[in-house]
């Protein structure tokens, strides 16, 4: 099909050209020697500002003159006969000769070509030599990946302060009896006394001494001492007691303390009134009391150089060892536990992919001409387009004939040809305008658009799945099975290089938190469309394809497509498709054919 549309332009072109040639040969040949003719008949009065009077009349024969046998004859009698023309006879004959010197350099330069004449002209006079003649041509390719990264927040422990927290604490305090005011009280020496501290007995104890033989000697009068915390039976002259815990003190309470006989009757103050009874006991208490406890903290420091609600935990690793540590706070020392002291948190990671610049990275005679980031975090380019500059090489034999390059037989002309690629840009162009035409043509006229795209997206961070917008790896990555048939098919769209990045965005938040992260395209049905959208529309005029979350993917107004410059367009992306399966005619193959055809229209004359 590309065939037929193509002879049947060069035909129609031939025929258009051949109607003018013949229309211009039959105008040269009704003109032809009506010039002469013309200026034979012109007479002098006819010629714009002819004076008859004028000395130069006597030289002017009209338009038949032939010759200025009068002219000069007036010439030489006014130099042989004037004043002023012996003047000049004697200066050319009495001027001193001037003196040319070959050491002057343009002297001495063409002495030099003469004396090396031979040299230089050696097989110069030989028949034509066969040479091969080569040219370099760069094309320029444009392509997208992703570069290797790793982003992470680091979390790090430190000792950074303390809080009180409330505890107890045991303490020891000592009742004595000579601290408690006695006194004769219903017939029983009685007393109290206010306990310095409150808190909940936990162990109580006595000791106690008095002399029991100056008692009486009815043993029912032994003495016995009644206590809070229960009975000092005093059946010795000396001994010691284990009482009852549990009671709560109040320092605001009085303890009441009461001494009797053993059969629970009174003595009399009289008798333990006396010095010679040399009574004694001590109770002592071991009570635990509120206390304030100071606590060393632990306190953790987040260093994230983004935002962490936009971007997917992917992974968390202790990077510092857990462990006790020994901190000074006011002179006292603190242990310090964490199960680790630092943790590092990834969030943004992404392996290298060479995405549709894999041919030209692996191609020798590729190399990059300049990248652009289409987007980055903190500094790191997440997504890149790349422009490879690739030379090839245009090969032809020629005949050098002298100092002339002859190409006989046309193979070497598009080497001395600056549009190597022109056929295929002209190709392209007007497959370009085709396409537009065709969507125009199949829509309603209400809204005409050409080369409208489809926004797509496919999932990049999700926690447990793989990387669903790899631009590689799809039918090789097992990890890739999990994508869905949308994602499948951007993978192939952008290895035919059908899709445009627009931008990603978070999907799926829970608390604050990204759980999912996706990548927004513009996929269209061909290259061209793909080609004229992002130098044409996002190129030329500027506008942009919305965001990630929401592709603006529309199609060229037919005024926007009037405002584009094809001629900036490049192309070179569609040759590859443009030659797929079909063998395409170099430039110099259809300029013989035009040439030829051109020949045999003239021969036909």
């Amino acid at each position: 099909m590309k065939r037929l549309l193509l002879a049947s332009l060069l035909l129609c072109g031939l025929a258009h050209a051949g109607s003018q040639y013949d229309e211009a040969s039959r105008y040269a040949d009704s003109v032809k020697g009506k010039g002469m003719s013309a200026l034979s008949g012109t007479s002098a009065a006819d010629i714009p500002g002819y004076q008859g009077s004028s000395d130069a009349t006597g030289y002017y024969h009209g338009g038949t003159a032939v010759s200025s046998g009068d002219l000069e004859s007036a010439g030489t009698q006014s130099m042989n006969g004037s004043t002023t023309g012996k003047l000049i006879q004697d200066v050319i004959k009495n001027r001193p000769p001037d003196i040319i010197s070959t050491d002057a350099p343009f002297m001495k330069n063409g002495l030099d070509v003469v004396a090396d004449a031979d040299t230089i002209m050696q097989g110069t006079d030989t028949q034509c030599k066969s040479v091969d003649v080569s040219k370099s041509q760069l094309t320029y390719y444009t392509c997208e990946r992703t570069p290797s990264v790793q982003l992470a927040c680091t979390r790090t422990a430190s000792a950074g302060g303390g809080h009180e927290e409330n505890t107890t604490e045991r303490k020891t305090i000592t009742i004595r009896s000579s601290s408690i005011a006695f006194a004769n009280l219903d017939g029983a020496f009685a007393g109290a006394v206010l306990p310095p501290l409150s808190g909940r007995v936990i162990s109580a104890s006595a000791t106690y001494s008095w002399a029991k033989k100056l008692a009486y000697s009815n043993a029912n009068y032994f003495a016995r001492i009644s206590t809070p915390f229960g009975q000092i039976a005093m059946n010795d002259s000396e001994g010691s007691v284990a009482l009852s815990g549990g009671m709560v003190l109040s320092d605001s309470e009085p303890l009441a303390f009461s001494i009797r006989s053993r059969n629970d009757r009174p003595f009399l103050a009289m008798i333990w009134g006396s010095s010679n009874m040399r009574y004694a006991f001590t109770i002592t208490l071991i009570i635990e009391v509120p206390a304030k406890r100071w606590v060393p903290d632990v306190v953790w420091s987040e260093s994230c150089p983004f935002n962490k609600a936009e971007q997917v935990l992917l992974s968390t690793t202790c990077t510092q060892a857990g462990g006790d540590r020994t901190v000074t706070v006011n002179g006292e020392p603190y242990t310090l536990h964490s199960d680790c002291w630092q943790y590092t948190d990834t969030y943004v990671s992404q392996s290298a992919d060479t995405g549709t610049c894999g041919e030209y990275m692996k191609n020798s005679a590729c190399t990059v001409s300049r990248t652009t980031c289409l987007e980055s975090l903190v500094g790191n380019c997440l997504r890149e387009r790349a422009v490879f500059s690739c030379q090839s090489q245009s090969a032809g034999k020629a005949q050098v004939c002298g100092t002339q390059l002859v190409c006989t037989d046309g193979s070497c002309d598009q080497i001395t040809n600056d549009g190597v690629d022109s056929f295929k840009k002209a190709v392209s162009q007007l497959a370009t305008l085709a396409a537009a035409g065709k969507d125009i043509s199949e829509l309603n006229g209400i809204n005409v658009r050409a080369f409208t795209g489809q926004g797509t997206s496919c999932r990049k961070a999700t926690a447990g799945f793989s990387n669903c917008c790899k631009d590689g790896g799809w039918g090789t990555d097992a990890g890739l099975a999990q994508c869905n048939t949308e994602e499948k098919a951007i993978g192939v769209a952008k290895s035919r290089k059908l899709t445009i990045y627009v931008g990603s965005y978070c999907s799926k938040k829970a608390l604050g938190i990204c759980l999912q992260k996706k990548e927004g395209y513009c996929q269209f049905d061909s290259k061209l469309a793909r080609i004229v959208q992002e130098q044409g529309r996002m190129g030329q005029l500027g506008i942009g394809f919305g965001s990630g979350k929401s592709p603006d993917c529309r199609g060229l107004t037919p005024e926007e497509l009037q405002r584009l410059n094809f001629g900036l367009i490049n192309f070179a992306d569609f040759y590859d498709d443009l030659e797929n399966g079909t063998v395409m005619p170099t430039d110099q193959t259809l300029l013989d054919r035009i040439k030829s055809q051109v020949t045999d229209k003239m021969q036909e004359r």
